[in-house]
């Protein structure tokens, strides 16, 4: 198994995720443990800026999800893989329930006794320190586990749904305890390696290669959702980008290419459409619910169609 790790700034270690779904592997797996070393936001995939957000600069990063807050205290995790099932059994469905696994291992072997509840989080004493999340291609099969681990900087404020009323935490605060960062980085990598049977072949990272690097930073004039609605992971939204193309997306996890198939079939469909909210239903269900479609943090795929049917009335 490949592995890099080392210290890389937000904006690097941004480059580092969102190149992870599409750029050339040598292998099945490839794994990336970053100390981050300066500030920043970090959008989720599918989610839009409109320049409310704390801690510039803002940058985007491969798997969905809510942003979070980076600096220095957190490890940022990207496992790359050439399909869902490259390391252990697994669908789409199920990328971050196998995955996370290693990684709970590594911070109850440093002294963080670590667990997931199938959340966006992982919990130490009962409190969010982390976040987690994936990133897939239903065409290409690619895959990516994503994670900010809190070990000394808070990843995210108080208040997400997803927390249950939980407050977040560092790894530092909820264990009285300290760690030493590239200790802990080579425990993850470390106890990946033996969880999948691999030998660790370290590389160092990559620089940026010029105008080719993928560029992490949104635009600040994104338009804001034309429709949105709260969910257990945030919000669920839909509407126009600055193209004028109808889109999917908000804090949910999802197949890129899954959203981006529901947003163009709905964009398509004739205005004078009978039973609209039906029609929409059927091709949301269609796209979202086969296990080959990764999809997660919506309780009711009607929230999707919902949006959908706004955001699409919204432009006429």
């Amino acid at each position: 198994m490949i592995v890099r790790q080392g210290e890389l700034s937000a904006e690097d270690a941004s480059r580092v995720s969102v190149a992870a779904l599409d750029r050339p592997l040598e292998g099945d797996a490839e794994l990336a443990v970053m100390a981050v070393t300066t500030g920043a936001t970090v959008l989720g995939a599918f989610q839009r800026h409109h320049g409310a957000l704390p801690s510039p600069p803002i940058v985007r990063r491969i798997s969905g999800g809510a942003f979070v807050r980076v600096d220095r205290g957190t490890l940022h995790v990207v496992l790359a893989l050439a399909r869902p099932a490259a390391l252990v059994a697994c669908d789409a469905r199920h990328i971050v329930n196998r995955y996370v696994r290693p990684l709970l291992r590594a911070l109850t072997k440093s002294g963080a006794l670590a667990h997931y509840f199938g959340r966006d989080w992982v919990s130490v004493a009962k409190r969010p320190v982390g976040q987690v999340g994936f990133a897939h291609d239903s065409r290409t099969g690619r895959a990516v586990f994503e994670a900010f681990v809190a070990v000394t900087h808070a990843f995210a404020p108080a208040g997400r749904a997803s927390f249950l009323g939980k407050e977040p935490a560092t790894l530092e605060a909820v264990t009285g305890r300290s760690f030493d960062l590239s200790l802990l980085q080579a425990r993850i990598a470390d106890t990946y390696a033996a969880e999948y049977e691999r030998f660790v072949e370290p590389r160092p990272f990559e620089p940026p290669n010029g105008d080719s690097a993928p560029a992490p930073a949104p635009a600040a004039d994104e338009p804001r959702w034309a429709a949105s609605l709260d969910e257990v992971i945030g919000v669920v939204g839909a509407g126009a980008d600055a193209s004028g193309q109808l889109r999917l997306g908000g804090d949910l996890l999802a197949s890129r290419d899954a959203l981006d198939r529901v947003a163009s079939r709905v964009a398509a469909l004739p205005d004078d459409t009978a039973d609209i909210e039906r029609v929409v239903g059927a091709i949301v269900d269609q796209e979202l619910s086969p296990t080959s479609v990764g999809f997660d943090g919506v309780r009711d795929l009607a929230t999707v169609r919902d949006v959908l049917v706004r955001a699409r009335a919204a432009a006429r």
